[in-house]
């Protein structure tokens, strides 16, 4: 009897490892679709582009192995370097005007206003909406044709007697494209920092306002230190998509007038399907994914100092 006994102690101990261990596969049983998705997906493009970056490919001729030659060429290239520099300056002017109206438009429907909520569909709703539909919209609207919407209106009110190419110019080129491109995402970071703001305790206001504070008071001592990840957060992401400007400059400039509104995203397009160089394109997208981590990497280090900070 005793030994009997003293086995089935013995048999729990085994079961309970293995039931623990069909516990855990059930767990990544679960994560299998996601994983399989991530690497067909995500870790296949990447290793197949690496794969590609190191040779000279044009789709007629076999692969050949260059080494770093593709990487050397496009960082000699002054074309990429002009791409660069053009979304360098795209992403220093649109994305502080986007991060500074989004949170002036969240400020605006964080407060007690009438008809609040058709002022957040009509900031908002623009970033639901397809490239496609929106830049063909806006391109319609700003042809350099007679039939062109804004060159029709303007030509009936009398304000002008030709019409206007309003992508005609490098500075006009961009000025609009800025513009469409704040109108279009906005919305996004809105509802970002909206969320943000609804979630400072209004106590803290009302014994600011008791000790005399104003309000670039209130807002700098109690609303940015409150906001501040999710303002980081906003910022980086929108440096982020500055880098991948893409469909704005294919659809309303195709990069012109003289390239000056080729950008880094547009270019590799452009190396890669309309020079068949699948090889440079290759290494001009590693290029731009070296930015984006560096980016990346940015956020995490300045948010892990906020979160240490707010715990100090």
């Amino acid at each position: 009897m005793s030994s009997v006994a003293s086995q089935v102690p013995f048999k729990r101990t085994l079961r309970a490892p293995l039931k623990r261990a069909l516990r855990e596969a059930g767990a990544f049983m679960f994560l299998l679709p996601h994983f399989a998705l991530f690497v067909l997906f995500v870790v296949y493009p990447l290793g197949y582009g690496l794969f590609i970056s190191f040779h000279r490919w044009t789709l007629l001729d076999p692969p050949r192995y260059v080494a770093w030659g593709n990487f050397v060429r496009i960082w000699g290239d002054a074309r990429f370097w002009d791409a660069v520099m053009n979304t360098v300056v795209f992403a220093a002017i649109s994305v502080p005007i986007t991060v500074a109206l989004g949170l002036l438009l969240a400020l605006l429907l964080n407060q007690q206003l009438h008809g609040r909520l058709w002022l957040m569909v009509a900031f908002v709703s623009p970033v639901f909406f397809s490239s496609i539909g929106i830049l063909l919209s806006w391109n319609w609207v700003l042809a350099s044709f007679p039939a062109g919407l804004v060159n029709f209106y303007l030509m009936q009110a009398g304000l002008l007697t030709l019409p206007v190419s309003w992508f005609g110019t490098p500075a006009s080129a961009w000025f609009w494209i800025i513009v469409i491109t704040v109108w279009w995402i906005v919305g996004f970071g809105t509802l970002l920092f909206l969320g943000a703001l609804q979630k400072i305790p209004p106590e803290q206001y009302e014994s600011a306002m008791i000790d005399g504070a104003g309000a670039w008071a209130r807002f700098q001592h109690i609303t940015l230190p409150w906001i501040r990840n999710v303002l980081i957060f906003e910022t980086v992401r929108q440096v982020i998509l500055a880098f991948g400007l893409f469909d704005q400059v294919f659809i309303l400039t195709g990069g012109g007038p003289g390239g000056a509104t080729r950008t880094m995203v547009l270019y590799m397009y452009q190396m890669g399907f309309d020079r068949q160089q699948l090889g440079l394109a290759a290494a001009i997208s590693w290029y731009i994914f070296i930015v984006i981590i560096l980016f990346g990497l940015i956020q995490l280090a300045f948010i892990a100092r906020s979160v240490r900070s707010a715990e100090d």
